[in-house]
């Protein structure tokens, strides 16, 4: 059959048609991809236009506040891997199966990611060992993706408002990816390598001040650099799935209202034809990893990719998609890509523990409901927001709400707020650095944290529920991996401007470098800059320090820093030869911020940090915990819930990182209660659907109605036709090439074939009503000349016959039916050159002529 084979799935034919690998294997796995391209007129992700007052509109309302995407650029897809491996002996909990499913989704949902994992046994038929405690849905922040499935009101004001039915769609997407996996478990090798990219993605903050004067921020070339390249090859030999782990938003594109993928659509495309497997994307430190905008490179290099189209996005993922290979071919050479990774390497291995935790933790005995808009108190003393007015979840200058400036820029009289708090903190008062506004509902989806530990042998990946930043990768790198001690070196408690800062002649003050910071800081300022990042920030969640936790201690030595230290012999004998950290998965909490970046200012990022000032050490620390575990280290659970109630680990012993036994019980009636939440949504959607669809009228007969035109390279070939309404419909086309007597893909929808439609007129409603509209589709394909390899060696259209082919869907006697078409076939020829057409002298002396080829028939 036709349908079902365009974006890059002749990767998977292959791996379908493999032979069966040896049975000595102890490690198996599958892969599943399923296209989730939710309806055209959807709004096309956070830059779609807002609501639009054209003559055409969509009648399915796919849309409240923004306008209707009008086509595709590049289809979306769920792909998932499934994993199971030897049991890990002497670890209770754990699981040694799991799904790890990537999603084109701006961002995970706690429900949405319940309901999947609901849905696998009903589409699977029977219990497959997935649900939601060895599950995985991950999202690649897709800005240029539909997105409809949280019930969180916040979302909304960056994108549109729920949508029940298309919760249900991408529920059912995601279970349908994990079920296709699962039943094509074959034995497997599996190894990983490194490669270092630092030309396509920046740090996104930069450089700042901070409201007492000290740099703050970071470098633009501050992240992880780090492209981690697990393979997982048959035994056999035959590739099966490269899972991609980077630091980059998919966020190149304007507000063109087409539906895309960005650059990671182009990006899978290239590494599927390119190994023969199947490519699964995920998030790293994505928190303030932005696409590179070559403000601190040399403009000649051309690494230009924020908001530069799509042209760049195939560029961004042409360059991505070659150090993802290079550690690709490094694993099957078993050698290290970069030896800056040497003793990260992973050769393949076929036979090792895979072991899965699924954990759920209260949030800080001091902070223990997510939050938003956590402002600077002094500034809030100083200017208190009005709660009648509506405006963005943000504390810096500017914002509707909380429109204030900082305290450092105000005149200070002798009784300011700013002083009294300065005397109370010498005098040990705790005095609370912020104040956050509760965003249940508003943001999660839930009032806990969800977190997932999973290993494939020495590989060990940290699943986080967050916009997780570099210097929370960085950490948690160096606190599971086999090197005592090194989670003070380097940029491993977070980027450190002291490191340059120095001291003055006078011995009170410091000169630091950042060009934002200005004059030079005090004594105690620059060791309190010092201390927020390198401080050991063990004991902040103690109940004994719980006054004080959000209170920061005047006394510099004093002060909780940015992540707990507890990197020691005992603890590197817990850890591994790779940690690959996932961020963006299952649920959302905002962006993590560290110590230092919370405490500097107000500022967007720190506004949508969900659990307070230690947000950052919160997450890392369990995250290490559940690693050390599946390495037979302490049990989780037994540190969370002494048997005396105090916050005690298994022997007895005051642990200052563990959770409150009370709060513990929060956690577990939260994570109960959203079970049955997810199922009445989906059991909603389910029927608003089905009452929505029976009223459908039917579609006219599909037919072509332009056929393509013969082109020369850097044409536009485009075919027309009549097909079904955007709700029922969403095309699937490929372009093929003539070769002998039959016929070879030449392009498809990964970017290379976008496809539009024309919505009816306010007036052509009534037609379309009563079954009368034509809904006519455009495929559009541009022949190409180009330096960048779109994928398995293209670099040109190679001049032939081509042929469009089509595959849809319509309403016909009230049911939904497939339709397939093919084009007649157009010639491709190369390029004739320019041409000087319509060569005339003008009155004025002039010689006038204009440059073609010109063509009116495209």
């Amino acid at each position: 059959m036709f349908r079902g084979r365009t974006i890059g799935l002749v990767a998977a034919a292959l791996v379908a048609l493999a032979a069966p690998a040896p049975a000595a294997a102890e490690i198996r796995a599958g892969v599943g991809v399923v296209d989730a391209s939710w309806h055209v007129g959807a709004a096309a992700g956070q830059y779609a236009s807002e609501r639009w007052g054209g003559d055409e509109m969509d009648p399915h309302l796919h849309q409240f506040r923004r306008s209707p995407s009008h086509g595709i650029q590049s289809r979306l897809q769920m792909r998932a891997v499934v994993v199971e491996g030897l049991e890990n002996p002497g670890v209770d909990g754990g699981r040694n199966r799991f799904a790890l499913v990537k999603t084109d989704l701006y961002i995970p949902q706690d429900l949405l990611y319940r309901r999947a994992a609901q849905l696998i046994p009903e589409i699977a038929g029977k219990d497959i060992g997935i649900d939601r405690t060895n599950l995985v849905m991950s999202a690649t922040h897709d800005h240029s993706s539909p997105f409809y499935t949280s019930t969180s009101w916040g979302t909304w004001t960056f994108q549109d408002v729920f949508d029940v039915r298309a919760y249900e769609y991408y529920a059912r997407r995601i279970a349908m990816a994990v079920v296709e996996a699962a039943e094509n478990m074959k034995p497997v090798r599996v190894g990983a390598s490194t490669s270092y990219l630092d030309t396509v993605h920046r740090n996104s903050m930069g450089p700042k001040k901070a409201d007492d004067g000290t740099p703050a921020g970071y470098p633009h070339a501050f992240t992880d650099h780090a492209l981690h390249v697990v393979r997982i090859d048959q035994t056999n030999g035959r590739p099966l799935a490269t899972i991609v782990n980077y630091s980059n938003h998919p966020e190149g594109l304007d507000g063109n209202d087409l539906i895309s993928a960005d650059w990671v659509g182009a990006l899978e495309r290239m590494v599927d034809r390119e190994t023969g497997g199947v490519t699964v994307y995920t998030q790293n430190a994505v928190g303030h990893s932005e696409m590179e905008r070559s403000d601190h490179r040399n403009v000649h290099e051309r690494h230009e990719y924020y908001h530069r189209e799509y042209a760049q996005g195939e560029h961004a993922a042409r360059v991505t998609a070659d150090a993802a290979l290079a550690a690709w071919r490094a694993v099957g050479a078993g050698r290290p890509n970069d030896e800056r990774y040497a003793a990260n390497f992973v050769p393949f291995f076929d036979d090792a523990v895979v072991d899965f935790h699924d954990a759920w933790f209260p949030g800080p005995l001091t902070h223990p409901y997510p939050s938003v808009s956590g402002c600077r108190t002094d500034a809030i003393a100083a200017q208190p927001p009005d709660p009648r007015v509506p405006g963005p979840p943000e504390c810096f200058s500017g914002s509707a709400v909380f429109g204030r400036i900082p305290w450092s820029q105000l005149p200070v009289p002798s009784n300011s707020p700013g002083l009294v708090y300065d005397t109370l903190k010498k005098a040990g008062v705790p005095v609370p650095e912020n104040v956050g506004l509760p965003s249940y509902t508003g943001l999660e989806e839930d009032i806990s944290v969800h977190l997932q530990g999973f290993r494939i042998g020495e590989i060990f990946f940290p699943v986080c529920s967050c916009e997780q930043w570099a210097d929370q990768s960085l950490n948690l790198k160096a606190r599971t991996d086999r090197v005592a001690g090194n989670e003070t070196q380097g940029d491993n408690l977070g980027y450190d401007w002291s490191d340059q800062c120095t001291a003055n002649p006078d011995g009170e003050t410091y000169s630091c470098p950042n060009p934002e910071a200005g004059d030079p800081v005090t004594k105690h300022e620059f060791e309190r800059m010092r201390a927020q990042v390198r401080n050991d920030a063990h004991g902040w969640n103690s109940t004994t320090y719980a006054p004080y936790a959000e209170a920061e201690p005047y006394e510099p030595s004093a002060i909780k820093g940015n992540f707990t230290h507890d990197d020691n012999a005992t603890s590197a004998q817990l850890g591994y030869r790779l940690t690959i950290p996932i961020s963006m998965a299952n649920d959302y909490n905002g962006y993590i911020v560290s110590y230092r970046e919370f405490q500097e200012g107000d500022h967007y990022r720190k506004s949508l940090a969900g659990w307070g000032p230690h947000s950052s050490d919160y997450m890392t620390t369990r995250l290490v915990k559940l690693g050390r575990l599946m390495k037979g280290g302490p049990d989780l659970i037994e540190s969370i819930r002494h048997p005396d109630g105090r916050d005690a680990g298994p022997e007895g012993v005051i642990d200052p990182d563990a959770d409150n036994v009370a709060l513990q019980a929060k956690a577990d009636a939260d994570a109960l209660q959203n079970d049955p939440r997810a199922q009445a949504l989906g059991t909603a959607a389910r029927a608003a659907t089905e009452a929505y669809e029976a009223q459908l009228p039917d579609d006219g007969a599909p037919h072509v109605v332009d056929q393509p035109p013969d082109v020369q390279r850097f044409d536009l070939a485009t075919v027309r036709w009549h097909g079904g309404s955007n709700y029922t419909d969403s095309p699937e086309v490929v372009v093929e090439r003539r070769s002998g007597d039959g016929w070879v893909p030449a392009g498809d929808m990964s970017g290379e074939l976008p496809v539009t439609l024309k919505f009816p007129s306010h007036e052509e409603l009534p037609a379309y009503r009563h079954g009368g509209h034509e809904w006519v589709w455009t495929a559009h394909f541009e022949t190409f000349a180009s330096p960048i390899d779109t994928g398995g060696g293209r670099v040109a259209t190679t001049p032939g016959e081509y042929r469009f082919r089509i595959a849809g869907d319509r309403r016909s006697g009230g049911k939904v039916v497939p339709y397939e078409l093919a084009s007649e076939t157009f010639r491709v020829g190369r390029w004739s050159g320019i041409t000087v057409e319509d060569l005339r002298a003008e009155p004025d002396g002039r010689v006038s002529f204009r440059v073609g080829p010109r063509r009116r028939d495209l």
